[in-house]
């Protein structure tokens, strides 16, 4: 059962503070990972119930429930497809955060309207869930730029086999699932992703592949392998 977005709960596993529980929140991404992972810390949060999340790849998949969506609700999508969203048809009071940029262009659309905060594709848990509450409220808020690693230069630093092993990561496989696509053991997978995360100066699995989407890294791939 939904719990409608008025409602208070005391209960906070970040800070013990009071917060609002939202009745939608919406996460469109067309990397798995980093859409199970964003919904995942929202669930571990309690900021909203698990049946108030949906996750999507795409922005058409998403289409029907974007429909039903109301003031207080929240909408977070990639930095790739905010440009699509057609914020005027989406109900009133919907805010929209983008993941993964806070660049030129995310201070663009926020200025244009077409978002109301940005994240960068390192966000931790405590600022995702201060952020959705504040959209919740009918905030908004453009973080600080955060330094991304400079990937075009990263990239020629991989190995052909780590590069492959980072396109694999990109479509949500596991390291089991990599080593077993690749013939290779796990342990060596797990050692590939340390010396990748290394070179293109990541902390995170989900930083690497963020990068890696949003850096032209697509055009780079293709004519490693032509």
């Amino acid at each position: 059962m939904k719990i409608p977005l008025s409602r208070r709960d005391n209960r906070s596993p970040l800070n013990g503070a009071s917060r609002v529980v939202l009745a939608h929140l919406v996460v469109i991404h067309p990397i798995p990972v980093v859409r199970r992972g964003v919904i995942g810390l929202l669930a571990d949060s309690h900021v909203c119930e698990a049946s108030a999340l949906s996750g999507f790849e795409s922005l058409a998949q998403a289409a029907p429930m974007l429909a039903t969506l109301g003031t207080g609700d929240v909408i977070i999508i990639s930095g790739e497809d905010c440009s699509a969203l057609e914020r005027n048809k989406l109900p009133q009071g919907v805010a929209v955060a983008a993941i993964g940029s806070c660049d030129s262009n995310a201070q663009r659309a926020f200025e244009a309207g077409t978002i109301d905060a940005a994240l960068s594709a390192s966000v931790g848990a405590e600022d995702l869930v201060r952020t959705v509450m504040l959209l919740a409220s009918g905030g908004r808020a453009l973080p600080k730029r955060v330094p991304q690693p400079r990937l075009p230069g990263g990239l020629g630093r991989l190995s052909q086999r780590q590069f492959e092993i980072l396109e694999l990561m990109t479509r949500g496989l596991l390291n089991k699932q990599i080593a077993w696509e690749l013939g290779l053991t796990e342990g060596t997978v797990k050692s590939h992703v340390s010396a990748i995360l290394e070179k293109l100066g990541c902390s995170r699995r989900t930083q690497a592949i963020t990068a890696f989407m949003t850096s032209g890294a697509r055009d780079f791939e293709r004519s490693r392998a032509a």
